[in-house]
């Protein structure tokens, strides 16, 4: 293979089957579309609805519980998935179901009058949202898993993941324009009707698509029996530790950033978008192409070793932060940008890359529950870490290097002692798809800069004879 081939960022340039092509170009815009959906139920939009129907704080909490404890449902939708055969029909049942239950609380406001509960629908059609969601998830996991080469998976993916968060970024402007301009309950209306609209147009782009290329499985023993290779499988027991472990470090801290940043820094949510949200998303656009050649290449073990640690390492900016300064938000989300979406290529790549073929559904509910233990578990420890520790910092009134030292720096400093932890102790016991250790792939990348330094140094002499 040419020097140039192996940093080619496109994977288009390498799948031959027109059919595969154009359902790989699907999922990709599918997503797109459905992020005008899904950026509006999974942020400050979402919030403002609920408490204006009337939702306190652990009304609020129970139901953004609530696709977490959905995802307990993906064990038994992948044995009845599995056991049918039916991908396409339970994608297309679920992503309908999902998407019309958002355009229906849309109207809430309208459908229940003052006076009515309105939180007792909302619940109950957030709960069947995340019903119908479990089911998309699994189909929609396996065909990604059965229809991308394996050669290209990093390069895929972290497309994806670019025009998803272009997308997102659009969306997050317009709905941020819609709730300053319309009033009271309009404005929410507008966008998650809107949202639930481009939701079923993501969904419905499927219907020209065969989902065959899913490896089929109907005998029952075999979910039992891929539920037990989850933990007998020396390959996939390695990846569910490291991720299970990992994602109840990330999420210890990570729901309080933000809340960190309000209430303690005093920043404006102007502020918040534009240090935050967009400075992470723009970063992500420029540099997540170039993460999935380096997947492709030398596996996710390998990447993730680098982007972890350092997405680790910038935790360390909030130690500095005092009330009114802006700067620890900036950098944080400016290297966040950088790593953080190498994260998310190494971990869908590795569903797909550590799982069978004919099991994945099974393997990838097991994944979805337990991470989603681990991820409750740490919201709910993390609140309490806080709390704990709120009037101990404050009886002791500590400052570090000039800046007021409280309990959330000491739970962030907490935080990135465990991550480090999982890096060194479960990561290096990951198995790498490219077949090599961590170490072999760290040589093998630097003997490819190396080739790719040469070449461009003999370019540019050629153009210097010239």
């Amino acid at each position: 293979m040419s020097v140039t081939k192996l940093f080619n960022r496109s994977y288009r340039d390498h799948v031959r089957d027109g059919e595969t092509l154009r359902l790989l170009n699907v999922i990709i815009l599918s997503a797109a579309v459905g992020m005008f959906l899904f950026t509006g139920i999974g942020g400050a939009a979402f919030t403002g609805y609920a408490s204006a129907l009337g939702a306190g704080e652990f009304t609020f909490g129970l139901i953004s519980a609530l696709p977490v404890l959905a995802s307990l449902l993906q064990l038994p939708v992948s044995f009845l998935v599995q056991k049918n055969g039916k991908y396409k029909r339970f994608f297309l049942v679920g992503g309908a179901i999902q998407r019309t239950s958002w355009i229906v609380i849309a109207f809430i406001p309208y459908l229940f009058p003052v006076g009515q509960s309105r939180i007792w629908p909302l619940t109950v059609l957030v709960t069947l949202a995340a019903m119908g969601g479990a089911f998309v998830t699994i189909t929609h996991m396996s065909l990604m898993g059965s229809a991308v080469p394996m050669d290209v998976r990093g390069r895929y993916i972290t497309t994806r993941q670019r025009v998803c968060t272009a997308a997102s970024l659009i969306a997050g402007l317009g709905i941020a324009f819609v709730l300053d301009y319309a009033p009271g309950f309009l404005g929410y209306t507008i966008v998650f009707a809107a949202g639930g609209i481009a939701g079923l147009a993501d969904i419905l782009m499927y219907i020209p698509h065969s989902f065959s290329s899913i490896p089929k499985n109907p005998e029952g023993p075999a979910f039992l029996k891929g539920v037990k290779a989850c933990f007998t499988s020396k390959k996939m027991r390695g990846w569910l530790a490291f991720w299970v472990c990992w994602s109840f470090t990330v999420n210890l801290s990570a729901p309080f950033f933000g809340k960190y940043a309000i209430d303690k820094l005093s920043l404006s949510y102007i502020s918040m978008i534009l240090f935050g949200q967009i400075a992470a998303n723009v970063l992500t656009l420029l540099v997540i192409s170039r993460w999935g050649v380096f997947l492709d290449r030398y596996g996710g073990s390998a990447l993730m070793m680098i982007s972890a640690t350092l997405s680790t390492v910038f935790i360390s900016v909030w130690l500095f932060a005092v009330p009114g300064s802006v700067w620890p938000l900036f950098l944080f989300n400016f290297f966040g940008g950088i790593f953080w979406c190498a994260n998310e290529a190494c971990m869908v790549n590795m569903q797909f890359s550590h799982t069978p073929d004919t099991g994945r559904p099974v393997a990838l509910a097991v994944y979805a529950v337990l991470t989603s233990v681990a991820t409750a578990s740490a919201f709910i420890c993390g609140g309490a870490l806080l709390e704990g520790f709120a009037p101990v910092m404050e009886h002791l009134d500590r400052t570090i290097l000039g800046t007021p030292f409280d309990h959330y720096k000491l739970v962030f400093i907490g935080t990135m002692i465990l991550r480090f932890a999982v890096i060194g102790v479960f990561l290096p016991r990951v198995w790498n798809e490219k077949g090599t250790t961590i170490r072999g792939a760290y040589a093998k990348a630097l003997g490819d800069a190396r080739s790719r330094l040469r070449y461009e140094v003999s370019r540019l002499r050629w153009f210097h004879k010239r």
